[in-house]
């Protein structure tokens, strides 16, 4: 995870903003924690949390519309706040519905959120041109956070069960990492840049996932993640061709 995030703190910069959210986009902080929660809890354990990883798709995207909302007048921490108190209650208000839907009607409503997110993405004034803050240690930072933010949250998914711990695998660890630092360095309309370049990807993302609970229990860990990730990988680029020919990104 350190590596990954300077990876993509060296693209967003080079690139551009958008670039650098949709290579976050891809399973690298919620394709580790359901690797670990499956070889150390079980592949039942695993596939039992993805219907609530499905839940936290649709946290996440509620997470990121109320951050560039907040964000629009007030800073960092209090963006990445609300932005938290959005996901939790996501959570808090989906957790008992998760066993009367299976994980196929989950993925069709995760798959729904996330494109009227994408299409009635809060709008920010253009910016132009910026002036870049300077921070010491940037990448450093952003490193160690990140690393904290994925322990911890596998820390806690023997303690919470399958649901919560489906619910936080797409806690938005990268998402909060690269928001913080994206607003405090660049405003909060390169924050928005960051999050179209993760919608971007989040189509991917959510197949992946849907192939992991179709998938693992039949062909195992290893082809899932396999079949999971390039699927990913190639829905991620046709998104980005299709977003990109109507200038949503």
């Amino acid at each position: 995870m350190p590596t990954v995030v300077a990876l993509v703190t060296v693209v967003s910069k080079k690139w551009g903003n958008s670039i650098g959210g949709i290579l976050a986009g891809l399973p690298w902080v919620a394709g580790p924690i359901i690797l670990f929660i499956s070889l150390e809890q079980g592949l039942d354990f695993a596939v039992n949390s993805i219907s609530g990883v499905m839940v936290g798709i649709i946290g996440w995207s509620f997470f990121c519309v109320v951050y560039v909302l907040v964000g629009k007048r007030y800073n960092a921490l209090v963006s990445v706040l609300s932005g938290y108190v959005a996901y939790t209650l996501v959570g808090v208000l989906l957790n008992p519905a998760i066993d009367y839907l299976n994980v196929y009607q989950w993925f069709a409503l995760s798959l729904l959120v996330l494109f009227l997110g994408l299409f009635f993405f809060p709008k920010v004034p253009v910016q132009h041109s910026f002036s870049v803050k300077k921070l010491k240690f940037e990448i450093p930072l952003r490193m160690i956070i990140i690393t904290l933010f994925v322990i911890t949250i596998t820390f806690l998914a023997e303690r919470l069960g399958p649901t919560w711990s489906g619910i936080l695998t797409p806690f938005p660890v990268m998402t909060t990492v690269l928001a913080i630092f994206t607003h405090y360095t660049q405003g909060i309309y390169q924050v928005r840049k960051v999050y179209m370049g993760l919608f971007t990807g989040s189509l991917g993302f959510a197949f992946f996932l849907f192939l992991q609970a179709v998938l693992m229990p039949i062909y195992g860990v290893t082809m899932a993640f396999v079949v999971g990730i390039l699927v990913d990988i190639v829905l991620t680029i046709a998104m980005k061709f299709v977003f990109s020919k109507y200038k949503l990104i």
